[in-house]
């Protein structure tokens, strides 16, 4: 494990923040193959998420198992704080994983993390964007039994 990803692991802002003024790699992946900004986001180390990001971390890192972006790791897990972060450091919030087509914003409703969802309405998610298996994020949330999420989505269409 790298020093750098040891630190984010125990959620130590001050040490994350001496490794990356000290020249600290914030993009370099450990043994396995995970990307720091991913698992700062999904943990939810907001304040190291924000370093990361403002060193320079790139937004595009996927995580080895779903190529899932550091937003779908937050969108899963709830972290609101991190997917604003990561939204203001423009991440593709419509970016789809390869191997379920899911945006963020499917993700979000998978874990029915209404917090999110809002967010990602917000931000403009794409609400055309198909998963692997045809659905729309309203036909997901419908197939989920997300009420709330789906009443979300079809104010957003004007329905």
């Amino acid at each position: 494990m790298t020093a750098l990803m040891n630190a984010i692991n125990k959620n130590n802002r001050l040490l994350v923040e001496q490794l990356i003024q000290n020249g600290a790699d914030v993009d370099e992946l450990d043994a396995n193959q995970d990307a720091p900004l991913v698992i700062a986001a999904y943990k939810g180390y907001n304040e190291i998420v924000k370093l990361l990001l403002e060193a320079g971390a790139d937004v595009r890192a996927v995580d080895p198992g779903m190529k899932a972006t550091a937003l779908h790791a937050a969108a899963y897990a709830g972290r609101t704080e991190a997917a604003k972060l990561l939204i203001e450091y423009n991440i593709d919030i419509n970016k789809q994983g390869p191997y379920n087509g899911y945006t963020a914003l499917h993700d979000a409703i998978w874990q029915d993390n209404v917090d999110i969802v809002k967010l990602l309405l917000a931000a403009n998610s794409d609400l055309s964007l198909l998963s692997n298996d045809g659905k729309s994020p309203l036909d997901f949330a419908k197939s989920r039994n997300r009420k709330e999420i789906v009443a979300l989505i079809q104010s957003k269409l004007g329905k």
